[in-house]
């Protein structure tokens, strides 16, 4: 078996460094810019449809190009952080996620945007690398204190993206945000270059082609039919047709995998019944918040008719829901303590507990502001506990030369979730059973987040099974 080698000298384990507070900030940095790009441009939409001369479905690519992107780069390039040296691997993601930036900023025709938030999904691995560096190279409370912040990060920079972006549109133009993420990833690759050692390299294999290809083939086909399917209908011949190819790729996936002396992904250790049961708590974690992001925009933003809606513009809608934000990075904070005190079992169930509870609250009474505001900061807290409950888990449960490509797995199952969600939502504010001319009334919003509630507290009960094992 060759030897480990590091990224820049001769083979050895990089112990933890003392200079964790540097780390820590560096990489929730690196965080912190690849979420806000997420939605930073959610209140930019309708400038950039009237800007490239483009309707709303073709808009929506501007963000679906990055999930779909990420969905595939983060357990690709985790996977290579695992042999290759993961903060080599972290400058190539924020390199890319730069040059992304740079490109969509002075894009002259929307396929050259486009192209620049492709490049930019790819800084999705950004979060899985993150957490692998933290893995290696701390230890005890410092560890899970750094996992609590870089979760809650992930989850404020989402949120208060919807505010910073709105304020940027308004006083500047769309131009900016794309230099915002730019700057942004050029700050955090210089303190990562100046705070983040080495890492270790695993073993040098040849690159696993065949599994590379097949986990694009799936991913992207699962993908693409979940978001797309409202469009083109869930019984049309392209989704059906995606989802066929979708499970037929990931099929082969397993089956290619487990025949391989050096896979990409290790699917017998994904198969793990801890590991299994944390990635299917992913799945709801992922799921309930974007029954909210969908919906309550819409809420706030009605015309304020009798039963809901605020007349909200789109920056004060972002004000309105930033608190749930910082309650997420609240939540990932708290989680650490949590966990040393019940376990992370008892965490998980009640991480999701508590969205149930915010869902049922905003369920009661949809017309209230106080209301969506306390029990939508509820469920951010929820979603905050669970990432980094999960991250913990994951991390803890994965070999340590396969701790990225395990996260980068976990965030494609996130990004599964909330794709599942959007579409989802949409039906609900849709259904004839509660709209009203074809618009969403109140009984719609009930009915949603009764939907979140209910779904919330199942994810609660699936949690319970959880059996984690020793740490690896």
């Amino acid at each position: 078996m060759p030897a480990a080698s590091s990224d820049t000298a001769p083979s050895r384990v990089v112990p933890p460094v003392p200079r964790s507070r540097g780390l820590v900030f560096a990489l929730a940095l690196a965080v912190l810019a690849f979420s806000m790009m997420q939605t930073l441009l959610v209140p930019a939409l309708p400038t950039l449809t009237r800007e490239f001369g483009i309707d709303a479905a073709l808009a929506g690519w501007i963000l679906t190009s990055y999930l779909l992107c990420g969905a595939i780069a983060a357990p690709i390039l985790g996977a290579l952080g695992d042999r290759h040296g993961h903060r080599k691997i972290l400058f190539v993601t924020l390199g890319l996620f730069i040059a992304g930036g740079v490109l969509a900023a002075v894009a002259p025709s929307f396929p050259v945007l486009l192209a620049g938030r492709v490049l930019q999904g790819a800084s999705t691995a950004t979060f899985p690398l993150a957490l692998a560096i933290v893995r290696r190279h701390t230890t005890g409370p410092a560890q899970s204190a750094a996992i609590g912040w870089l979760s809650g990060t992930m989850g404020l920079g989402a949120g208060a993206a919807l505010v910073v972006g709105g304020v940027i549109v308004e006083s500047l133009s769309w131009h900016w945000l794309f230099v915002t993420g730019a700057v942004m990833g050029a700050l955090a690759l210089v303190l990562v270059a100046a705070f983040a050692p080495a890492s270790a390299r695993g073993q040098a294999t040849r690159t696993d082609w065949p599994g590379t290809i097949l986990l694009t083939v799936g991913l992207l086909a699962l993908l693409l039919a979940i978001s797309q399917g409202g469009r083109w209908g869930w019984t049309s011949v392209q989704v059906l047709g995606l989802a066929a190819l979708a499970v037929a790729a990931l099929w082969a996936l397993v089956i290619v995998e487990r025949r391989t002396a050096a896979p990409l992904l290790d699917v017998r250790t994904l198969a793990r019944p801890a590991l299994a049961i944390t990635n299917g708590i992913t799945l709801f974690l992922g799921f309930v918040p974007y029954l909210c992001y969908i919906g309550l925009p819409v809420l706030l933003q009605g015309p304020g008719e009798p039963g809901f809606g605020q007349g909200f513009s789109v920056t004060q809608t972002g004000i309105a829901l930033l608190p749930g934000a910082i309650l997420v990075f609240l939540g990932g904070r708290f989680a650490p303590w949590l966990i040393s005190r019940v376990g992370p079992r008892a965490t998980a169930f009640v991480a999701l507990a508590a969205m149930g509870v915010g869902g049922a609250g905003i369920a009661v009474a949809p017309g209230s502001l106080a209301v969506i505001v306390v029990f939508f900061a509820l469920v951010g807290l929820g979603n905050g506990i669970g990432f980094a409950v999960v991250a913990e888990l994951v991390a803890g449960l994965a070999p340590r030369d396969e701790v990225a490509a395990a996260l980068g797995v976990n965030g494609v199952l996130r990004t599964v979730g909330s794709a599942l969600g959007a579409p989802v939502a949409t039906a609900v504010l849709a259904s004839g059973a509660w709209a009203v001319g074809g618009a969403p009334s109140a009984a719609s919003f009930t009915a949603l987040f009764v939907l979140g509630a209910v779904v919330s507290i199942v994810g609660a009960c699936f949690a319970l099974t959880l059996r984690p094992g020793p740490r690896r």
